[in-house]
Parts: C-alpha cells; sequence; structure tokens
C-alpha cells in the first residue's frame, strides 16, 4: 500500500461502508466451521477492525508487515501483535487453530509462498480463511493506490489454495449486490485519460473518499452487510470479492 493511505485506512476503517459491511460478512462466513474458543492468526491486519470481530471465536494474534498497526490494534484491545510479513511468519509450525487473510495475499508478489506459509502455522485439521479481491478486468487506480499484484477469479484461488496443500470447503463470491454499479465505476475510471478528469487530483485519492460518512454511507453499509443471509444457505456467483475456507489435512487424513 502507499505508505501516504495507510493513516487514511486506518481511519475510515470504522466509518466507511466497505469495511463496515465486511466486518458483517467474514465472521459470518466462518461461524459455521468454527467451534470456540480456538487460537487465531489474523495476517495483514490494518487497522484491526476484523481482527477485533474475531475476538468471539477465541484469542487472536495479529501479524502485520507495516509497525504501525501495533499502535492501531493496541486502540481496539484484547489482540496481540506480532510484527511480520505474509510470507515469513513469525511462529513456529502448527501454532494455530485458524489463520485469516483478509484482502492480503493480492498484496504479496509471491502469493503461493504467503499460503505455504499460513498452511505451516497451522495445525492439522486447522482452517485457513481467504478473502480477495475479484476479477482482473476491475484493475484501477484503488488496485494501485494499495499495493495490488493482482486480482483474483475462481479459478486462480482455488489453483493456489489447492497447491498449497489445502481443502477447500467453500469457496464463494461476496459484495455481489453492489457489484454493477462498482464494475460500472471501475471500467469508466478505466477509460478515462488524466486531462478528461474535472477534478485531478481525484487521480491520486482512493476510492473511500467518494462516500464519507452521512446517509450514503451507511446506505450502503445496510446493503452490504444484508448479504448474510443469503450467504447462509447459497453461494453467491458473482461479486467484488471472494471468500474462500479450507482446511490442512488432518494427520489421519
Amino acid at each position: 500500500m502507499r505508505t501516504e493511505f495507510y493513516d487514511e485506512y486506518v481511519e475510515v476503517e470504522d466509518s466507511h461502508w466497505w469495511f463496515r459491511g465486511r466486518n458483517v460478512i467474514l465472521p459470518a462466513l466462518l461461524r459455521q466451521y468454527l467451534r470456540p474458543p480456538i487460537k487465531i492468526l489474523d495476517v495483514g491486519s490494518g487497522g484491526g477492525m476484523i481482527a477485533s470481530s474475531l475476538l468471539e471465536f477465541g484469542s487472536v494474534t495479529v501479524c502485520d508487515v507495516d509497525p504501525r498497526c501495533e499502535e492501531a490494534v493496541q486502540k481496539r484491545g484484547g489482540l496481540t501483535f506480532r510484527y511480520g510479513r505474509a510470507e515469513a511468519i513469525p511462529f513456529d509450525d502448527r501454532s494455530f487453530d485458524l489463520v485469516t487473510a483478509f484482502d492480503v495475499i493480492e498484496h504479496v508478489e509471491d502469493d503461493q509462498a504467503a499460503l505455504r506459509e499460513f498452511v505451516r502455522v497451522v495445525r492439522p485439521g486447522g482452517g485457513v480463511a481467504i478473502a480477495v479481491p475479484a476479477y482482473q478486468w476491475m484493475w484501477g487506480r484503488q488496485d494501485e493506490i494499495s499495493g495490488h499484484f493482482r486480482r483474483y477469479n475462481q479459478r486462480l484461488l482455488r489453483e493456489r489454495i489447492e497447491n498449497a496443500g489445502l481443502r477447500i470447503q467453500r469457496l464463494t463470491a461476496f459484495n455481489t449486490l453492489l457489484f454493477l454499479p462498482a464494475a460500472a465505476i471501475r471500467l469508466f475510471r478505466g477509460r478515462m485519460r488524466p486531462e478528461q478528469s474535472s477534478h485531478a487530483d481525484d487521480l491520486v485519492k482512493s476510492d473511500f473518499s467518494m462516500t464519507p460518512p452521512g446517509p450514503v454511507n451507511d446506505a450502503l453499509a445496510t446493503l452490504f452487510a444484508a448479504e448474510r443471509m443469503p450467504l447462509r444457505m447459497i453461494d453467491l456467483p458473482f461479486g467484488i470479492s471472494l471468500f474462500a475456507f479450507a482446511r490442512k489435512p488432518s494427520a489421519a487424513a
């Protein structure tokens, strides 16, 4: 991520619709697979919003490459911080029951190495939960600002996860209700040349600045979070993001 935007991400994490909806959806997707209390490692936690929500399942250790994350998660309380990279996690083999990496591996040039590390530090029979941005054709300036190397389709994400030695139990899209307007905005901006923008400085702003706190932001958060209901029963066929839950084979298996 571009350094100048990290503080913005931490600042808007509790208010922006995307973070708020995601903070409802991801724990809801995990509940059917977990038997608390468990020991969790959350990789790439940013401001710690999702890590805090995982406390309902057990103890949570945060691992992040940016030392500013430590200050952010300490303000939330209940979390343990450890500095480290996704490709070189500073814990022993089989240290955790669950590893989560939500919107993380797209930031890692060697995403396969990161996934192998997740497998190494999770116990046999334990889980790995991943969320990533979907569809390379939706690539835009937000991906560049965020320091992404790629976006994923289901085939690519499945391939990466299975190549790491995990067995997928669920793979679904989410953030589906807002997919069409988001895709239209991405495609429009991708075709706009800098001189066509009436606000040239928009080209260096993150997408989070488009929806400041207020009624529209609240409505979008509610709409996004509403997807937790259909996701209890079905996999969604398309969306802005993808979610996968996989398990490390047990010793017996």
